[in-house]
C-alpha cells in the first residue's frame, strides 16, 4: 500500500511539474505574443525599423497566370510568407506564366511615417534558358553568351554563376540547356548586327569609334583584374600606334568578314572562344582567340530551344531561382525558406 503511494505521489508530482512548465509557458507565449504587434521601433544605424508591426500578404498573380500560383500556393503556408511580422509579402507575376516574384519588404519609419522598402526577393522563372544568364555577350547579336561557370549544387540541381549573378536550374530533361556557338556562327552574327546598324545610321564605324570600344573594354578590365588591366593598357597603346601608322580605316564589318574569310571550314565550325586581350594582341575585334588561347578564353553558347518544348501550356520543364538579399530581417526569412527542404522538394516535383 505505501509503496503504491509513493508510486501515486510521484506521479502527481511529476504531473504537477508538467503543468507548471505548461503554465509557464503559456505566460511566457502571453508577453511574446503581448507584445508581437506593437509600433515599437527599433533603430539599427541610420535605420528605423518596426519589426513588431503586423505585416500582411499581397497577391498580385493573375488568377489565370497558372504556374505562378501553383508555385506560390506551395510557398504561401510557410509562416515567413503566411503571418509576416514586421514586413510585408507581395508576391507578382506579369500574367505570362514565365517569371514568379516574391518580396520580402520590412517597414521602417521615416518623418513620423509608416513605409515599406525593397528588402530581399526570390525570383522563380519558369521555361526559360536565357533567365541563367545576366546578359547576352553584345547586345544587337541575339542570344551568344558566355559560358556560365557552375559553382555548386543545392539538392541535387546545379547552382550557375553568370557575370556576377547566381542562378539554381531546376531541370530534370536529358537534352543540354547550352550549346556551342561556332566562331562562324559568332562572326556572322557580328557583321549582321553590323551591317544593320551602318543601314540605319548611313556610316561604317571609324577608327575612332573602334578605339572607344577598346576603351570600354579596357575600363571594365579594370573594374575586376587591375594587373591585367595595366598589361591590357600598354597593348592598347601599342595597338593605337599601329593603326595610326598603318593608316588603318576598316570599319567593323570589314573586320569581321576578313576574321571569317581567314578562318578554314574547320575552323568555322569549332566552337568559338572569347576573351578581352584577344582585340589588342590579335587586332580582332571579335575576341576570339586561337585553339592553343581557349583556357584563358571564355567559351560562347546559346540556349537550346530543343530542351523546352515549345507546347509546354501549364507544364514546367525548368525553373531558375535567383536570390537578392536586402536587410537582414528579410534576409533571415528568406534564409528559412532556402533551408526548408520540405518545401523544394514539393517544387521540385512540379518540374517534369
Amino acid at each position: 500500500m505505501m509503496e503504491s503511494e509513493s508510486i501515486m505521489n510521484e506521479n502527481l508530482s511529476t504531473i504537477m511539474r508538467t503543468r507548471l512548465f505548461i503554465l509557464l509557458l503559456a505566460v511566457s507565449n502571453m508577453a511574446i505574443f503581448g507584445q508581437q504587434y506593437s509600433p515599437k521601433p527599433v533603430t539599427v544605424g541610420e535605420d528605423t525599423f518596426l519589426p513588431y508591426i503586423k505585416g500582411k500578404v499581397i497577391n498580385r498573380i493573375p488568377e489565370n497566370d497558372l504556374i505562378p500560383q501553383k508555385i506560390f500556393a506551395i510557398l504561401r503556408p510557410l509562416p515567413s510568407v503566411n503571418t509576416p511580422q514586421g514586413y510585408e509579402v507581395e508576391a507578382y507575376s506579369d500574367g505570362t506564366s514565365h517569371i514568379l516574384e516574391l518580396h520580402f519588404m520590412p517597414y521602417l519609419l521615416e518623418e513620423g511615417e509608416t513605409v515599406r522598402k525593397p528588402g530581399s526577393n526570390i525570383n522563380f522563372y519558369f521555361n526559360d534558358i536565357a533567365s541563367i544568364f545576366r546578359q547576352p555577350l553584345q547586345s544587337g547579336i541575339g542570344e551568344i553568351y558566355t559560358l556560365p561557370a557552375k559553382t555548386g549544387d543545392f539538392m541535387g540541381f546545379p547552382i550557375y554563376e553568370h557575370e556576377g549573378r547566381e542562378t539554381t536550374a531546376i531541370y530534370k530533361g536529358n537534352e543540354p540547356l547550352f550549346l556551342p556557338v561556332s566562331q562562324e556562327e559568332y562572326l556572322n552574327a557580328l557583321i549582321k548586327y553590323e551591317e544593320q546598324k551602318n543601314k540605319e545610321n548611313g556610316s561604317p564605324i571609324s577608327m575612332d569609334d573602334n578605339l572607344k570600344e577598346i576603351e570600354k573594354a579596357y575600363q571594365e578590365l579594370l573594374k575586376t583584374d587591375k594587373a591585367a588591366a595595366e598589361e591590357f593598357r600598354k597593348d592598347m597603346e601599342s595597338f593605337r600606334k599601329d593603326l595610326v601608322q598603318n593608316n588603318t580605316t576598316d570599319d567593323l564589318t570589314s573586320s569581321y568578314k576578313k576574321e571569317l574569310a581567314h578562318l578554314s571550314p574547320a575552323e568555322r565550325k569549332k566552337q568559338a572562344y572569347y576573351a578581352i586581350h584577344s582585340m589588342e594582341k590579335k587586332g580582332n575585334f571579335s575576341g576570339l582567340v586561337s585553339d592553343n588561347e581557349t583556357e584563358k578564353a571564355q567559351p560562347l553558347v546559346k540556349p537550346n530551344d530543343k530542351a523546352i518544348s515549345k507546347n509546354t501550356n501549364d507544364k514546367i520543364r525548368l525553373i531558375v531561382v535567383t536570390w537578392k538579399p536586402g536587410y537582414a530581417l528579410t534576409d533571415d526569412k528568406m534564409h528559412e525558406i532556402f533551408q526548408n527542404q520540405t518545401i523544394w522538394k514539393r517544387i521540385m516535383q512540379e518540374v517534369e
